[in-house]
């Protein structure tokens, strides 16, 4: 019992984090409902999402009273359990198509989208992996065992396919394997070599105007768009002026809670604007103000977590504490960055406010897992 109060004085230490995220699970409640209320088959979706932000939290809760170590131990079954869910969503019976994309699975009335479940777990798992390789970790065969169990989900992934969610992955790999130790120069040849590839795609694509291999044809068209967003504006062109203008036409105070023109008239495509559009929503219906308050609120629980990892206990929990970290930036760089043009549009939800339950629940255990790594900073057995 006195172990148990002296976790919940941990936890009450970081009761600023707590108000964040409730700030953001209300900020999220009138953004839906005011992308939806026009839509009569979403017309629950605000009070939906409630309930997935009461479930998210108590799973929250759950994870940061749970020591982390117990997770850490479990993640090699964890990983296995993560990778065979997304084969299962090939599986004809389970699998559930939306939105040209088979990323979900269907059991009876209960579906869920293993691929955040695989986020969390890949997480895990590398932490651990680097765990037990810290004495080896500057050698090479490290991290190319660490790329090797990051293209398995990647892979995977991107076949479904969802090209928004599969770009998560090597982000991840490549800041654990910076703070892991591992040698500078194996972690940059392959960023430059990526830089390369996007100089490569846009003479490729823009200059030369030739297919892109592995892609499909609608995933080929958004990367075409982000290039050059006249070549298609009323077709695959829309969405991203049409974000741009949504955001814009908010102006500094906002037009007010379902108040929205551009969201209202479907301008701002109503299939995305609850989820992966939904930055552009905030834009329009609370300004530049909304706007930027939420995304201080992002950077402050991104903060937090580079805070928690340079208190670790122990590197593993640090390493926790930075996969969790760049998995959530990246979510937030690139859903609001193509909003506004800086990366192609490619479906990728906002965290704690885009509409869906196993996304909001992923990040918040997520978070739940980094608040662990807090609150068992010391030996709570001895303190």
């Amino acid at each position: 019992m006195r172990v148990f109060l002296r976790k919940l004085g941990g936890l009450a230490l970081s009761f600023p984090l707590v108000l964040v995220l409730l700030a953001l699970c209300v900020a999220s409640y009138f953004a839906i409902s005011s992308a939806t209320y026009l839509n009569e088959k979403l017309a629950d979706a605000p009070n939906s999402q409630i309930k997935y932000d009461i479930a998210g939290l108590i799973i929250f809760l759950v994870m940061a009273l749970t020591p982390y170590q117990l997770f850490v131990r479990g993640a090699p079954y964890l990983y296995a359990m993560g990778i065979v869910l997304l084969i299962a969503v090939f599986v004809p019976g389970l699998r559930h198509k939306v939105y040209n994309a088979y990323s979900w699975i269907r059991v009876g009335p209960v579906q869920f989208e293993p691929t955040e479940f695989a986020k969390i777990a890949y997480i895990l798992f590398l932490a651990w992996f680097l765990h037990i390789r810290e004495r080896k970790i500057e050698n090479f065969s490290t991290v190319v065992m660490a790329w090797a169990f990051t293209t398995v989900p990647f892979l995977l992934i991107l076949k479904q396919p969802a090209l928004g969610s599969a770009s998560v992955f090597f982000p991840v790999c490549f800041c654990m394997l910076f703070a892991a130790g591992a040698r500078l120069r194996y972690i940059v040849l392959p960023l430059l070599a990526v830089a390369g590839l996007i100089t490569l795609t846009f003479y490729w694509v823009h200059v030369w105007n030739k297919p892109i291999p592995g892609l499909k044809e609608f995933q080929e068209k958004r990367v075409q768009i982000f290039f050059d967003p006249k070549l298609d504006p009323k077709g695959a062109g829309w969405q991203s002026d049409q974000s741009t203008i949504a955001i814009g036409s908010g102006g500094w105070q906002g037009k007010g809670f379902k108040q929205g023109t551009e969201t209202d008239l479907g301008y701002l495509p109503r299939t995305t604007s609850y989820n992966d559009l939904i930055f552009s929503v905030v834009g329009e219906i609370f300004g530049f103000r909304g706007a930027a308050a939420l995304i201080l609120c992002e950077g402050a629980i991104l903060l937090w977590c580079i805070w928690v990892a340079s208190r670790a206990r122990e590197k593993v929990g640090a390493l926790l504490a930075v996969g969790v970290m760049t998995m959530l930036f990246t979510h937030v760089f690139v859903n609001i960055g193509m909003t506004i043009q800086v990366v192609p549009i490619t479906g990728i939800p906002l965290p704690f406010i885009s509409y869906g339950g196993t996304f909001v629940i992923t990040c918040l255990a997520a978070v739940g897992l980094v608040q662990s790594v807090w609150v068992h900073r010391k030996n709570l057995e001895r303190a």
